[in-house]
């Protein structure tokens, strides 16, 4: 199989010169952030670009220190040699920060992909008050910078939350789980920068679900999404959405975002209601007997993955219902998926979080045509998502890495 895929450049681009030129040079970079180190030959198989220019955009590149070229792995011992272009990155850092009901991660890594550092400050943000977790999104910042190598420099940060983005991308429009309204989380971000000397950091904001599922598609699942339309089903307490189109992430905030929660299911012996109503974990627990609706609402808020492994005990130990529920919710499921896949035309659909551990316990019955995955939950899936989304974020705009 051809891991080096063609499609990628294009001479065709409105804009003036220098934007074409950065194009060009995204796409030689994008090239081998997906198909890892490769001959000039290859990468020029794959473009509408002469040898020629694709040697000076790579000098451009090593200059800008993202890539590296030397002698390929494979090399013989005989005949002419064979030189490999992979990113290098090494002296630029990204930083990945999630923001959530239980308090604050980040996570830096080089744009060449090496992990460097983490970080992690705990507390009860809900309730609506945005001020605590602005604080604690403050220190995480003043960590990222002071953790850094002096012989590297910050250059993107992605900060990925529950809820909704605004249609601008420059602040949370809503956030049921945080009790937000309206929250300017990237001011903020950018004073903590600029008091801390790194001004000309990009910085974005982004659904926590669209950075998960395009952490598993730079990672994990690389191989098995590559540059297939995938449905991404995932969360702790309920379900969130996001989809990918050809390997990439929906813009934050733009109409077609996901929102597979809403999708109407016909639930058994309940009509027809909001997959998230149906399939909550919440829901799960009270219907199965395992917990009063009071104690299962409080536990999953608080504590879900107790609360998941308590209905995987009750599977496990026969607890009367458990079973049935487990399979109606993945009737349910099903049904939501085969609505998604007609409409976006997906070819692989990724069940994670609490989804994905019970999915992988009774398959939910689908018809569609589509590779359907699961997952067990991740801790770390949505800031390590983060980091991959500042990464692509720097790797948009290579000409100004050294602003």
């Amino acid at each position: 199989m051809n891991r080096h895929r063609g499609g990628l450049f294009s001479r065709a681009r409105g804009g003036d010169t220098a934007d074409l030129r950065e194009h060009n040079l995204s796409l030689v970079l994008r090239y081998l952030r997906d198909n890892g180190p490769s001959s000039r030959a290859q990468i020029a198989e794959s473009s509408t670009l002469g040898l020629s220019t694709l040697t000076g955009m790579i000098g451009e590149l090593k200059a800008l220190d993202l890539v590296h070229e030397g002698l390929a792995p494979t090399q013989s011992r005989l005949g002419r040699p064979t030189h490999s272009v992979s990113l290098s990155g090494d002296a630029w850092v990204v930083a990945g920060l999630r923001v959530d009901v239980d308090g604050v991660q980040a996570k830096t890594a080089t744009v060449g992909g090496d992990h460097l550092g983490s970080y992690a400050d705990r507390a009860d943000l809900r309730g609506g008050d945005a001020a605590p977790a602005i604080r604690m999104m403050r220190a995480a910042i003043d960590w990222i910078i002071e953790s850094i190598d002096p012989q590297r420099t910050l250059t993107a940060i992605t900060v990925a939350v529950p809820g909704v983005i605004s249609p601008c991308g420059d602040s949370v429009a809503r956030s049921e789980s945080l009790g937000w309204s309206d929250i300017d989380l990237l001011t903020a971000v950018r004073e903590q920068l600029l008091d801390g000397g790194c001004g000309g950091v990009v910085v974005e904001l982004a659904r926590d679900s669209a950075v998960a599922a395009l952490g598993l598609a730079r990672g994990e699942l690389h191989e098995r999404i590559g540059r297939r339309t995938t449905l991404y089903f995932g969360g702790e307490r309920t379900v969130i959405g996001a989809v990918l189109l050809g390997g990439e992430s929906l813009v934050s905030g733009s109409p077609g975002e996901a929102d597979f929660a809403g999708i109407r299911v016909l639930a058994e012996g309940r009509g027809v209601e909001r997959l998230d109503r149906v399939v909550a974990l919440s829901t799960l627990l009270t219907d199965a007997s395992v917990h009063d609706r009071d104690a299962a609402v409080a536990l999953v808020d608080r504590f879900p993955r107790d609360a998941l492994a308590s209905f995987v005990s009750a599977l496990a130990d026969g607890h009367d219902g458990a079973a049935s529920v487990l399979a109606s919710a993945m009737r349910s499921l099903a049904q939501a998926i085969e609505s998604a896949v007609a409409v976006l035309g997906a070819e692989v659909v990724v069940l994670d979080g609490y989804l994905g551990v019970l999915a992988s316990l009774v398959d939910p019955p689908v018809d569609a045509a589509v590779d359907v995955i699961a997952l067990g939950s991740h801790p770390s899936r949505i800031v390590d998502g983060a980091v991959f989304a500042a990464r692509d974020a720097r790797l948009a705009q290579p000409l100004r890495i050294r602003n």
